[in-house]
């Protein structure tokens, strides 16, 4: 078997490292440095906005922050994360106080973090008070900070990777969806609608399959790669015995410097709604994630920004529950 070297998931892993425990433990205001950033004028209100993005060394999309009216701080907009996640030295520059520990989990199992108290979290006009966020090395994150999920409950956003831009607005009221009702082509450029759910704070898409077999896929626009589990990967391999012959060992790296074994192949017969997806490489691996969502024994995939990156852009409605993907343009 072939061997190459480590691949990085710099940010998920706040994907994975997002994920913040119940249990706090109290603790004495950290003593941090102010660097004293400029203060720009914040937008006021929720009513949405649209902001040029721009892109990390893994692709992932970022868009600026604002933390208690400093900034803006470039952040990760990572829906595999349940919270959003401050670099230590943005949060130094910016004053938090750390005000308790909680555990994070990472790849492999679950860490103690810092928790700092952040007034205002603010995105556009899109803002969330009154947070409690781990904080992790920015060398680790790759950027200042991730966007979470706690800020795209009951909102509506869309990653433009065509266009290179981000926007988040209120959803708009609307009815669940028949699995499979509206998620077919009527033009080579239109829209495909699939019907999601909501588990532990993550968006599940429901009309997804691999090799002809339903299974759970969530949408970790932090990730670096996509990652299916062990059950996947035997639901795989049953169908079509010779890929287990061609694939890379490897390992995966999160955020908080674990790491864990993968080997890399191809995905065959991914669908999504009425798309199909022609047979991505795919990291295999039964992460931690896996066994904190009860999932060991469900074919699961976690969607990376490598798949996503596949579609023009992506609309994210969390209050709709529903996935909308605009395919890549057929070029004639």
């Amino acid at each position: 078997m072939n061997r190459r070297p480590s691949w990085s998931r710099r940010g998920t892993l706040a994907g994975l490292a997002g994920l913040i425990g119940t249990g706090q433990t109290a603790a004495q205001p950290a003593a941090v440095a102010v660097l004293a950033p400029a203060e720009p004028t914040m937008p006021p209100g929720d009513a949405g906005a649209q902001l040029e993005t721009a892109f990390d060394a893994a692709t992932r999309v970022s868009v600026p922050v604002f933390i208690d009216g400093k900034g803006p701080f470039r952040f990760v907009v990572d829906t595999g994360a349940n919270s959003s996640v401050v670099g230590v030295e943005t949060a130094q520059a910016c004053g938090l106080p750390v005000v308790a520990q909680a555990p994070v989990h990472g790849i492999l199992s679950a860490q103690s973090a810092p928790l700092v108290q952040v007034r205002s979290l603010q995105v556009g006009e899109v803002r969330s008070r009154n947070l409690r966020l781990p904080i992790m090395p920015e060398s680790a994150l790759g950027v200042s900070g991730l966007l979470g999920v706690d800020m795209l409950k009951d909102r509506r956003m869309v990653l433009d990777f065509d266009g290179q831009s981000f926007s988040i607005a209120s959803s708009q009221p609307g009815s669940y969806m028949a699995p499979g009702a509206n998620s077919r082509l009527s033009a080579p450029d239109a829209s495909v609608t699939v019907p999601a759910r909501i588990r532990a704070g993550q968006l599940i898409i429901i009309d997804a399959s691999a090799s002809g077999r339903a299974i759970t896929a969530f949408l970790d626009s932090g990730s670096q790669v996509t990652v299916a589990n062990g059950a996947l990967r035997e639901l795989v391999f049953a169908a079509q015995p010779r890929l287990g012959a061609g694939l890379i060992s490897s390992s995966l790296v999160s955020a908080t410097g674990q790491r864990a074994l993968a080997t890399f192949g191809p995905l065959p017969g991914l669908r999504i709604g009425r798309l199909l997806i022609d047979a991505p490489l795919v990291a295999f691996s039964d992460l931690h994630i896996f066994a904190l969502w009860k999932l060991q024994q469900t074919p699961s995939l976690l969607l990376g920004v490598d798949l996503l990156r596949r579609f023009r852009k992506i609309a994210f409605d969390y209050g709709r529950k529903e996935l909308t993907l605009w395919p890549k343009r057929i070029r004639g």
